[in-house]
């Protein structure tokens, strides 16, 4: 029986929200630096509400492949949802105090618009580092999936005992479950992942896994450079790991700004 579940997001739309949010920070910041005449100050605030505006389309749209495709049955899958919700909410946000930012300067209230560009600024705290949080959760949720169609191709059974991992071991393992990852090993013999770029994890990390002989190097054609592979017993550990839900998920709103105007209702249009 096929799953019911639709495509989750790809890496390439991922990095479109993360050019675009970057995008939405340099207009933000150059209107912050740049006070310029009323009608460019309005025509350049209209502009980064309308970027805003296209970046809360465009992540609402990640949020709801996310939570349409087959991330909800992980815990890995679960995290990538719950930092889409939170970066969903968070350029809406943005999109709407520049639209009131709009609407004052319209009315000739500078000094709430200024208000308002600051909050909206600062709704976008941090997201471009949330972005690279969901394709780490992405990434290990696919790893995940991929470690149990192997066990199932290998008939790798739950009777045979398994190693003890910590979370993140359990994540690091997840995150190289697909054999796709490369390690660079320097000369004094510290190991970082150069590749997926968002695989991150400490080096003592990768080292424990290695000791505990759940991943095994295989020296690449350039130099320094190791393919990773999970031994099976890192397959068997993977999956018989209880996960811990990541708790200290990037935050991507601070406090807002208070305004020191009132802040414009929103305006009808008859």
């Amino acid at each position: 029986m096929t799953h019911p579940f639709t495509p989750g997001p790809i890496d390439k739309d991922l990095w479109a929200l993360t050019q675009y949010l970057l995008k939405c920070g340099d207009l933000l910041d150059n209107l912050q630096r740049q006070q310029g005449e009323p009608p460019q100050r309005l025509a350049d605030t209209i502009r980064a509400g309308s970027a805003l505006y296209r970046t809360s389309l465009h992540t609402g749209k990640l949020l709801a492949q996310a939570s349409l495709s087959d991330a909800a049955t992980t815990v890995d899958g679960q995290e990538a949802i719950t930092v889409l919700r939170r970066l969903t909410e968070a350029t809406s946000n943005a999109a709407a105090r520049a639209s009131d930012a709009v609407f004052a300067l319209a009315h000739g209230d500078t000094a709430s618009a200024d208000q308002l560009l600051k909050q909206s600024r600062a709704h976008l705290y941090r997201t471009p580092v949330a972005v690279q949080d969901v394709s780490g959760a992405l990434l290990r949720h696919d790893g995940y999936l991929y470690a149990q169609e192997q066990a199932a191709r290998e008939n790798l059974g739950a009777s045979a005992p398994t190693v003890k991992v910590s979370e993140a071991q359990r994540r690091g393992l997840a995150a190289f479950a697909r054999g796709e990852a490369v390690v660079h090993e320097s000369a004094a013999g510290t190991r970082e992942v150069i590749a997926p770029l968002y695989a991150h994890m400490r080096g003592t990390t990768i080292d424990a896994l290695i000791d505990k002989g759940l991943i095994s190097l295989t020296q690449l054609v350039q130099q320094d450079r190791y393919g990773v592979r999970l031994t099976t017993a890192g397959t068997q550990a993977l999956l018989s790991a209880r996960p811990v839900p990541n708790r200290g998920l990037v935050r991507t709103t601070p406090a807002p700004v208070k305004a020191k105007g009132t802040t414009p209702p929103a305006h009808t249009r008859r």
